[in-house]
């Protein structure tokens, strides 16, 4: 399938509840625009989440809470054609296929490769819709593997990803920064915070064996042993997850001082002009990874103690990561080099 074909397909409802699903169906709108469709007549956008999209599309998101009755009146007045649901870990967009399958033609986009199943299962209720659409070939196998039907899966490259590719910022770094409070002449780690601890927690059988907790740890561990061969200033940013409480890290944060490593945490900004304007990036599995690979970004990915596989499977950075604490001293010396 590709962005063209949608362009045919009449009035679509777009639904998202992450900031990952927000990513990829606010690039298929921008798309959309470019091709002359307009909101309200040809496109309607839901979401129930405050925070996970860029405030230039507070205009034509609508942030609601599900309910049934909301979801029949948009049926009958608006007359969608069809529905294009991200896939979350949560039943926002569940609850939109739950009501309309058999209505309408349904479009479901996996923007990962993992929880394949568990992104149509709530509640003991499975809806899968009319066609399921993964990012490539080693997550159509997956989803196949996992249980999706094979004759519903198409494949759709994440449609932000050209977004990330073309991008040019409208704001400079001095004001960015600024607006901030960062420094401009230090060099800028930017450490991106999966919300791991929620969707694989500790006490889970899903457990992978680190998260956004644990390898922070292990890394400032390691900033403190390097911290005197460094011969540079830094600044290590730590990009908090839109879902997250601001101060999620502060009882980390408050036991470390280093003399050449400024750390600042920051949830609420633009995830693609941070990642663009910094130096370096140091992260797990995120969607924003490939981000930074796209922006050709200098990358460190760590998963010390990881108990499975690489959940990141895209091709050039896959299992590409550091698993074991004892190399991760020598590795991330290296990498500020």
């Amino acid at each position: 399938m590709n962005l063209n074909e949608l362009l045919n397909k009449g009035k679509g409802l777009f639904v998202f509840s992450d900031p990952a699903g927000a990513n990829s169906i606010l690039a298929i709108i921008d798309f959309l625009k470019k091709n002359n469709k307009i909101h309200g007549i040809d496109f309607l956008i839901f979401t129930n989440k405050i925070g996970v999209f860029d405030k230039e599309y507070n205009e034509i998101v609508e942030t609601i809470e599900f309910n049934d009755e909301f979801v029949n009146r948009i049926y009958n007045d608006f007359n969608p054609d069809y529905l294009f649901s991200a896939t979350s870990n949560n039943d926002f967009e569940h609850l939109w296929r739950r009501n309309l399958i058999g209505k309408i033609k349904i479009y479901s986009f996996i923007d990962h490769w993992t929880n394949y199943i568990e992104r149509f299962s709530f509640a003991g209720d499975i809806i899968f819709g009319d066609y399921i659409l993964v990012i490539d070939k080693v997550a159509k196998e997956e989803a196949v593997s996992a249980g999706i039907p094979k004759n519903i899966i198409r494949i759709l490259e994440n449609p932000y990803y050209h977004k990330v590719r073309k991008f040019k910022p409208t704001q400079s770094k001095n004001l960015f920064f600024k607006k901030h409070g960062l420094s401009i002449n230090k060099l800028t780690i930017l450490f991106i915070s999966d919300n791991l601890s929620v969707t694989y927690p500790k006490n889970g059988n899903t457990w992978l064996g680190y998260d956004e907790y644990t390898v922070l740890s292990d890394l400032l561990a390691c900033f403190e042993n390097i911290n005197a061969r460094l011969n540079s200033n830094f600044q290590l940013v730590i990009k908090i997850h839109p879902k997250a409480k601001k101060d999620k890290f502060d009882f980390i944060l408050k036991k470390v001082n280093f003399e050449n490593l400024d750390i600042i945490s920051i949830r609420d900004c633009d995830p693609l002009l941070i990642n663009y304007y910094s130096d370096y990036v140091i992260g797990m599995h995120s969607n924003m990874i490939i981000e930074s690979f796209i922006l050709r970004k200098k990358i460190l990915r760590v998963q010390t103690g990881q108990l499975f596989e690489d959940l990141l499977k895209f091709y050039p950075l896959k299992n590409k990561v550091i698993k074991f604490n004892h190399e991760l001293n020598t590795q991330l010396h290296r990498f500020l080099q």
